[in-house]
């Protein structure tokens, strides 16, 4: 079947994020991230050529910040530049997080570079009409589909979006639109953004893709990044994913239960992190142990152990250590009264309100980047890993 349009599709690069998080946990790690984000346009751009595609579609956030950076505005037009000369041009879109950067204060980036926005909302590219409405406003709490232009009749049709969709858990509302609408709005391909996780949607001959982030920058964006490789044929539209990230983040649980010495230990953890070895990206491993309660009343002596292992596996490192849920009750001795009355005052309405209000004012007094990892979302496996470490420690003897 001979393709009529073929495009990679990305979304979510977040040029520019700080990573101070990551900084703060494990440096080392945060400088090989840092290293990798850097290098997404590059192997975006190399994927294009690989795949001789019509076109790379961008769909917001490719910058993180609005702030003009011009050391990276002026690497992304070199990109996309050497990207036209090789015949691809560039179809890109403003997200939340980059709504207010003016990518042309110093001239166009490249001729081959086309940004749709309100004014300029359609382009057309080998034979196909590629439409785009970027952010004009750091929050847009309305559906942009209205503003879309028709299908044009005759052409393949592709619309580049940011949008929260119908949508996410831990997401902001941002230009929210109906699935059943966007796949009715006559568009053979919709190349979304703004959610980090990947997703496809389809109604007849019409396609929808959320591409994912295609370089995570913590645990809770997991697994291998990539982009979407899209083949409009007279079928209907094949997709592929495309690997990009060259770090992954990785959970691996680990039951020490047997590995009564450290270097048992140390050997257990070492085995399981070979297990994530890759010959084609790196992997930052979060460990999840369990069988060991004298360890989650001593983490950093965990951390540790896991960090002696970790030096016996090329390309993998440690994210961070936690230990499996502990059922409160199982905690023998004198502790195990407390730890039931602990887990119960825990489960109750009024001690999640408290601590509802507790992460908010965490999340009010922490950089974005740190406390947008302590959303809500997240507030009932915090709650549920702080009776279980207190739990475990009462169980190995020690103090709360």
């Amino acid at each position: 079947r001979a393709p009529l349009m073929r495009v990679l599709h990305a979304a979510d690069l977040h040029i520019g994020a700080p990573l101070r998080s990551q900084a703060l946990r494990n440096p080392s790690l945060a400088d090989a991230l840092r290293d990798h984000a850097e290098g997404v346009l590059s192997r975006l751009v190399e994927a294009a050529r690989q795949h001789q595609v019509d076109a790379l579609l961008l769909a917001g956030d490719v910058f993180d910040t609005s702030a003009l950076d011009v050391t990276r505005l002026t690497q992304l037009a070199g990109h996309l530049a050497r990207l036209g000369r090789a015949g691809i041009p560039t179809v890109l879109i403003r997200g939340n997080h980059d709504a207010l950067l003016d990518h042309e204060r110093y001239g166009p980036l490249d001729a081959s570079v086309f940004l749709l926005d309100q004014d300029r909302p359609t382009v057309e590219i080998a034979g196909a009409a590629l439409h785009g409405i970027g952010f004009a406003a750091r929050h847009v709490d309305e559906s942009l589909l209205p503003r879309y232009p028709r299908a044009v009749p005759g052409r393949i049709n592709i619309g580049l979006m940011h949008t929260s969709l119908g949508g996410a858990a831990g997401h902001d509302p941002y230009a929210p639109c109906a699935e059943t609408d966007l796949l009715a709005h006559g568009y053979e391909y919709w190349a979304l953004g703004h959610i980090h996780r990947r997703a496809e949607y389809r109604a007849g001959r019409a396609v929808a893709v959320m591409p994912g982030i295609p370089q995570g920058r913590h645990i809770r964006e997991p697994g291998r990044g990539s982009a979407t490789l899209a083949t409009v044929t007279r079928d209907g539209t094949e997709l592929q994913t495309v690997p990009i990230a060259g770090l992954a983040f990785e959970t691996v649980a680990i039951d020490l239960s047997s590995a009564e010495s450290q270097g048992a230990r140390i050997a257990a953890i070492e085995s399981a992190l070979s297990g994530l070895a890759q010959v084609d990206h790196r992997v930052a491993a979060r460990l999840l142990l369990s069988g060991a309660p004298q360890l989650a009343a001593e983490p950093g002596l965990a951390h540790e152990l896991a960090e002696r292992a970790a030096e016996a596996v090329p390309g993998v490192a440690i994210d961070a250590v936690r230990f499996a849920r502990t059922d409160p009750s199982t905690a023998p001795g004198p502790g195990e009264e407390l730890a039931q009355m602990m887990a119960e005052e825990a489960a109750t309405p009024g001690f999640r309100d408290e601590a509802a209000e507790l992460l908010a004012q965490w999340r009010n007094a922490l950089p974005p980047e740190i406390g947008d990892t302590l959303d809500e979302a997240s507030l009932d496996d915090l709650i549920a890993e702080g009776v279980s470490a207190v739990a475990a420690r009462l169980a190995a003897g020690g103090a709360p």
